[in-house]
């Protein structure tokens, strides 16, 4: 105890972990120390924020995350989850240092170790109490705690007044296993509880990998026994005092240890386990109008599908309903929601479970700045416009909660194509190379930031591969998949355990490594730098041989692994000069199975692989992201509709009749309100800004020859004029009078005739915005000015903090907005005053002012559309997509409102509550 105090007290560390000395003993005691350890008036005087405590158990980790926050905050000064978000992005705002409040996180399993000590050691101290030191991050300070006797089974076989006939070797699993049981078998049936008895039995119908809610085990035992809450309250107070389980100091939910855990399904046999399965169903589903917890709807919404699959019940009607998938997205995230049609299985089940896994970055992405339930719904619906039952399902949901969200009102541009399995990772991290392994059930890729990561194919990970100084280029994995190999910048090749169990160094490159190819038999390896470089598994150089490396060859091996062959030279598997052989061909080609599935042409791709069988392929690219495509030819053709191409940016008509789009790279294309296609107009120009007048009879766009092109409201060319520069932005007069635009470092304001009106100097305008009368031009670039026609600017200079990057001004002329590259947007009123500031979740690349002046959109790099309401000053509505965007606007006085991007084009329609 004192070694424990003394760390608490005296020590450096940020983390300190009590662990058992026999690795993996469970009820060894050490939340027992730790409770004494806090109790002591040293450790209290030592942290002086508090200590918080945090019942970890069974609970799976990705479960604890607000738990978690709620203990940090009490420690370190925050108030509310924002601060802690700022504590984690290395704030310094927050008044707590370092180790002024502890955190205890009790009962941690090996898995949950450095995912949550870490997250918050560097800001208050942690004391872990575990099973195992295994998984602690390196640095943590680590006390053992002897073990004499087993206290689990000691405070037992006390109660229960019964031993086992034999005291187990408490080094093997089994026996302590085997001992527990005997001592419940036997003391359970002296005790003469049989009513608690049964109660007992009853808890063993409740997931192994999770805490027991409290409140469901009421629930439970008032359908199976009549039992109050009152009575269910006092079976717990006396189960708890035999040592059967704990009820947790914080948390409203029950502890059962692993062994007596077993204990319990194993008596309820299968019969029991489906009885009282239905039973528990029935009870959750009778009890839809009562308050729960937050522990019963966690439990619920992750565990429900087991026990009706357990209890021998229909699941499909449940998983697959909109709004259960929609309810479980936001709490438990794609992977969860899987398992669930998984488990389903039918052919709805099978069809929402692919469309969720090619859609899974998207719906994945967190919301912090619209309200998250309502845009994770409203994303999921804009995803299953190929399933138009379910998604109606979910937007009856969003109807009826309360809030504004965004509908999309046509398919998105950027859904994936139908040969895409799924995609995984995260983007905005580069990656070089992916291997499958040869059950072609997982795959490792090459990453940018000195790992290598092992994931499973359901987009979760294995293991991180961490030791390399330089980014990993490359990776190959053993024929068996007993072992794999990594290449690195750094120079090195290292080898791997598939669980991340480091092997082998192999240092003998100067350069860096680009290929590592391992022989078909697994006997040799072969990697490729500023030479190459043959290794035996077990890290001896066997041999090297000069030779130029050119970009786009890698070594091959032969299939009997006698001899490796590179661009026009060959080596026997000795190093030996070798006659030249031909690349085999037998083995399919990856990239011409990718082309025959329909991959996206413009995707930077640097890795594929083709999984055992040919069935499927993975790559990898620069955008970070992973996806598995269908190898197989004959898919459904790629969708051609003229939404579905890259378009720079657009101009909603203010007559309503529609919008004018910039394709890129070519044209200009009018469409109705509906987003049907109306004219494509000089398709052999690239445009690179686009607007239409109020009255819709003249339309005014800047191409990238440095034309301005002034157009009648079919699009036949009324003036075409040669500007010094390329223009960045166009406006027009509410009545087509005249036309401005940003080119150079000047705003040039042009009559509809063609002569020059006027011209303001500014340095790099690069936004436009017209007051509603036609008066006034704001213009943003590094600052935001507003000129008359004349070129006089009539307000002082708006200092936007950073560059502009969407301008918009209110259709009543109220205010001008503008938003940044830093995610700020800024808000003035006609006289220049700054009325208000906004912080975006993501810098912002276009912004418009919605009807009324009630509300401003931005589209965002995040690749996401909100809704803020200027009122309010709080943003209201989000919705996430899946490509980059260009730019939006709204339907005059309605609430449509369309953006633009790298996919194509967007039609949404914002609902307000009623």
């Amino acid at each position: 105890m004192e070694e424990l105090i003394t760390a608490l007290t005296e020590g450096n560390s940020g983390l300190i972990a009590v662990v058992p000395e026999i690795d993996g003993l469970e009820g060894a005691g050490t939340t027992t120390a730790a409770q004494a350890a806090c109790a002591d008036p040293r450790v209290r005087a030592r942290f002086p924020r508090g200590i918080a405590w945090l019942t970890v158990g069974a609970d799976p980790r990705h479960t604890l995350g607000d738990h978690l926050v709620e203990r940090a905050l009490e420690v370190s000064g925050g108030t509310g989850p924002e601060d802690w978000i700022e504590v984690l992005l290395g704030s310094d705002e927050l008044a707590a240092q370092p180790g002024d409040g502890l955190v205890v996180l009790d009962g941690v399993r090996a898995p949950h170790a450095s995912m949550l000590a870490v997250v918050i050691a560097h800001r208050a101290s942690v004391l872990v109490t575990a099973r195992t030191a295994r998984g602690l991050p390196g640095g943590a300070t680590v006390i053992t705690l002897p073990v004499r006797r087993w206290p689990l089974l000691d405070r037992l076989a006390g109660t229960l007044k019964t031993r086992p006939a034999r005291e187990p070797d408490l080094r093997d699993p089994a026996a302590r296993e085997s001992a527990v049981h005997e001592v419940l078998e036997t003391g359970l049936i002296r005790a003469e509880l049989p009513e608690s008895v049964a109660r007992l039995l009853e808890l063993g119908v409740f997931a192994p990998d999770r805490n027991i809610p409290t409140g469901l085990a009421r629930l439970l035992w008032s359908r199976t026994a009549g039992l109050a809450p009152i009575e269910a309250d006092l079976t717990l107070t006396g189960l708890s005092a035999l040592g059967l389980l704990t009820e947790a100091p914080d948390r409203d939910v029950l502890l059962v240890t692993d062994a007596v855990r077993g204990y319990l399904r194993a008596a309820l046999g299968p019969g029991g386990l489906e009885r009282v399965n239905r039973e528990l169903v029935t009870a959750i589903d009778q009890s839809a109008d009562v308050a729960a917890s937050a522990e019963d709807v966690a439990y619920v919404l992750a565990r429900l599908p087991a026990h009706l699959r357990e209890a021998g019940m229909d699941l499909a009607e449940l998983v697959c309903d909109g709004g259960w998938i929609a309810t479980k997205l936001q709490a438990s995230g794609v992977a969860a929601v899987e398992r669930d049609l998984e488990l389903a299985g039918t052919p709805l089940a099978q069809r929402l479970r692919r469309t969720l896994a090619q859609n899974a970055l998207v719906l994945g992405r967190h919301e912090y700045t619209a309200p998250a339930a309502p845009t994770s719904a409203a994303t999921l619906a804009g995803r299953l416009h190929t399933i138009p039952g379910t998604a109606r399902e979910i937007t009856e949901l969003l109807r009826g909660s309360g809030s504004p969200w965004l509908e999309c009102l046509w398919a998105p541009p950027d859904l994936p194509p139908p040969a895409l399995r799924r995609v995984m990772g995260a983007r905005g991290e580069e990656r070089y190379g992916v291997a499958i392994s040869p059950g072609g059930d997982w795959l490792v890729t090459a990453d940018e930031i000195c790992t290598a990561t092992v994931w499973n194919l359901d987009g979760t990970v294995r293991t991180v591969l961490t030791g390399h100084e330089d980014d990993v280029t490359c990776v190959a994995i053993a024929p068996d998949g007993s072992w794999l190999a990594t290449g690195s910048d750094d120079g090195t090749v290292r080898l791997w355990a598939p669980d991340g169990t480091p092997r082998q160094v192999l240092e003998a490159h100067e350069e860096p490594v680009r290929h590592v190819v391992i022989a078909p038999d697994g006997s040799w390896l072969v990697s490729c730098g500023e030479d190459l470089v043959a290794w035996s598994p077990d890290g001896r150089l066997r041999w090297r041989a000069a030779t130029e490396i050119e970009d786009g060859h890698r070594p091959v091996i032969g299939p009997d692994g006698a001899w490796l062959t590179y661009r026009d030279r060959t080596w026997t598997c000795d190093g030996s000069p070798g006659v030249a052989m031909p690349v085999p061909v037998s083995a399919p080609d990856p990239a011409a199975a990718l082309r025959a599935a329909g991959h996206f042409d413009r995707l930077d791709v640097t890795g594929l692989a083709l999984a055992p069988g040919g069935a499927w392929v993975a790559s990898v690219g620069l955008d970070g992201v992973i996806r598995l495509w269908d190898a197989e030819p004959g898919l459904p053709a790629h969708d051609e509709h003229l939404r579905r191409r890259p378009m720079r940016a657009l101009a909603a008509l203010a007559d309503g009749s529609g919008l004018i789009t910039a394709d890129a790279p070519l044209g200009l294309t009018l469409w109705d309100e509906e987003g049907s296609a109306r004219r494509t107009l000089h398709d052999r120009a690239a445009f690179t800004a686009v607007a239409g007048s109020a009255d819709g009879a003249l339309h005014v766009a800047a191409d990238d020859e440095g034309l301005l092109w002034l157009m009648d409201g079919e699009g036949g060319i009324l003036r075409r004029i040669r500007l010094a520069a390329p223009g960045r932005a166009v406006a027009v007069a509410p009545d087509g009078s005249w036309a401005a635009v940003a080119a150079g470092d000047a705003v040039q304001f042009w009559r509809a005739d063609g002569r020059l009106l006027a011209q303001a100097a500014m340095t790099m305008p690069r936004h436009l915005a017209v007051a509603p009368g036609g008066e006034w031009v704001a213009v943003g670039g590094a600052t935001v000015q507003v000129f008359d026609l004349s070129g006089k600017r009539i307000v002082p200079v708006l200092a936007a903090g950073s560059p502009v990057c969407g301008l918009a001004v209110a259709p009543g002329g109220a205010w001008i907005a503008a938003a940044t590259t830093c995610g700020t947007i800024r808000r003035w009123d006609r006289t220049g005053m700054l009325v208000d500031e906004f912080e975006e979740q993501s810098a912002v690349v276009a912004v418009a002012a919605g009807p009324f002046g009630r509300w401003l959109a931005t589209a965002t790099e995040d690749r996401a559309v909100r809704i803020w309401d200027v009122r309010e000053r709080r943003c209201i509505a989000a919705i996430h997509l899946d490509a980059e965007l260009t730019g939006c606007a709204w339907t005059p006085g309605g609430t449509r409102l369309y953006a633009t991007g790298a996919a194509g084009l967007y039609g949404l329609r914002l609902h307000l509550p009623r």
